[in-house]
């Protein structure tokens, strides 16, 4: 089971929880970490840190956000609301992988219409499984129904990428999340 620790308001994280609840998976704990909640997370291991607000809310709890970092694999972080980076991200050993709408970003997107979006991963990485993922671009088509903002496409986006799991094909036969292009 891989858990996955997310940073964020508490609308996104349910969206996201319920897309991951929508494709069967099981084997992924997404857990909301708050400012209520954090203070008892102290001992868990995340494989993964999503940091989807600001990290200036979380003043007093720098310390205990600086030891989730310290021990995960992976911390995706929005460039977007957070425009620097902690020097205890930048330097730990976990994978970075940035998104948000911005040039810089690991994972940014291309374009975007009504129905669909274009992923850019404009850097390569390394999956969960060691498998090194290549830059590129994936066009994805979104269920109008499910209104999901841009931010929570990218994130679910990285979890599928870094869980290995092809997330166009094998979400398309469950859920009109997305849909085959």
């Amino acid at each position: 089971m891989t858990f996955i620790g997310m940073i964020s308001d508490h609308k996104s994280f349910e969206n996201i929880k319920e897309i991951l609840k929508k494709n069967s998976r099981k084997d992924i704990s997404l857990i909301h970490v708050s400012k209520r909640s954090i203070s008892n997370m102290k001992n868990i291991r995340f494989e993964m840190i999503i940091i989807d607000c600001l990290l200036n809310e979380f003043k007093e709890e720098t310390l205990i956000i600086e030891n989730m970092c310290l021990h995960a694999k992976y911390i995706a972080i929005n460039t977007d609301i957070n425009t620097i980076i902690p020097d205890i991200i930048r330097n730990s050993k976990a994978h970075i992988i940035t998104y948000g709408l911005n040039q810089k970003a690991t994972v940014t997107i291309s374009s975007i219409t009504e129905s669909s979006i274009l992923i850019y991963l404009q850097k390569s990485l390394k999956n969960i499984k060691g498998k090194n993922i290549e830059i590129g671009e994936k066009m994805v088509k979104v269920n109008e129904e499910d209104k999901l903002k841009t931010y929570e496409v990218l994130i679910i986006y990285i979890i599928f990428l870094i869980e290995s799991k092809p997330i166009i094909n094998q979400v398309q036969e469950k859920s009109n999340f997305f849909e085959k292009n």
